[in-house]
């Protein structure tokens, strides 16, 4: 961004009116705002909390901008304008919807995950692991049914500090299994050949999912989500 862009920037941030109407979301961890500059459209994302918690919300946010920077020319990943007085972070706004609600809408199913494969194993070959995968929100959906893989704040690197780097092949594997957990709904008995060299649960993710199954059995889920899956088959 040039200077009279961020002096823009600026402007908007210190108008609480202008940030109100413009907030996209907003929790715990800080807010993220939209902001056309230009015909561009941005989002804005502001760490917050208190003295302690805003500190550390603020060094996760650099940390994001970093990692964002060694995905530049990654298709499939917002584009970063970096950090506005150490304080924000500017990215790219893509208009799109969530994976959680446009999951059962997918024009070509096994396109789209395919390009989600390519875009992990992409970020994972720029020595970045995203970590959280698994929700389905940090998943986005573009209107021509493209995937776009966003919020990399618990993302680990590589070349990062030491947690990093002894982290990046267990966070790597995490990403991968959660592909496998997004394109067969948890419907593991499903895997094809060809996509179980992706698949390879820890410890840890093969109990988690035994107390799961054991609680949707007792609770009838399992059924329900069964009943619900031949409702959506059928249309």
């Amino acid at each position: 961004m040039d200077q009279s862009q961020q002096d823009e920037l600026r402007r908007f941030l210190r108008d609480d009116s202008l940030r109100a109407a413009a907030l996209l979301s907003s929790g715990y961890q800080g807010s993220a705002y939209l902001c056309e500059q230009g015909g561009q459209k941005l989002v804005i994302k502001e760490a917050g909390g208190g003295f302690f918690t805003g500190w550390f919300h603020r060094i996760m946010l650099r940390r994001e901008a970093r990692v964002y920077q060694l995905m530049s020319d990654i298709p499939g990943v917002p584009h970063s304008h970096g950090m506005l007085d150490d304080r924000y972070l500017v990215l790219e706004f893509i208009d799109s919807t969530s994976l959680k609600v446009d999951q059962n809408r997918l024009p070509d199913k096994n396109a789209f995950y395919a390009v989600l494969r390519e875009t992990i194993s992409a970020f994972h070959a720029a020595n970045v692991a995203h970590g959280d995968l698994k929700r389905r929100d940090n998943v986005l959906v573009t209107r021509d049914g493209k995937p776009v893989v966003i919020d990399f704040g618990t993302a680990v690197t590589r070349t990062g500090n030491l947690y990093d780097r002894l982290m990046f092949r267990l966070i790597r594997r995490f990403d991968n299994n959660a592909w496998i957990k997004l394109k067969y709904a948890g419907d593991y008995a499903a895997i094809s050949a060809a996509d179980m060299q992706w698949y390879r649960p820890t410890i840890l993710e093969t109990g988690f999912r035994k107390i799961q199954k054991f609680w949707r059995f007792i609770s009838f889920r399992q059924l329900r989500k069964r009943r619900r899956r031949a409702r959506e088959n059928k249309k």
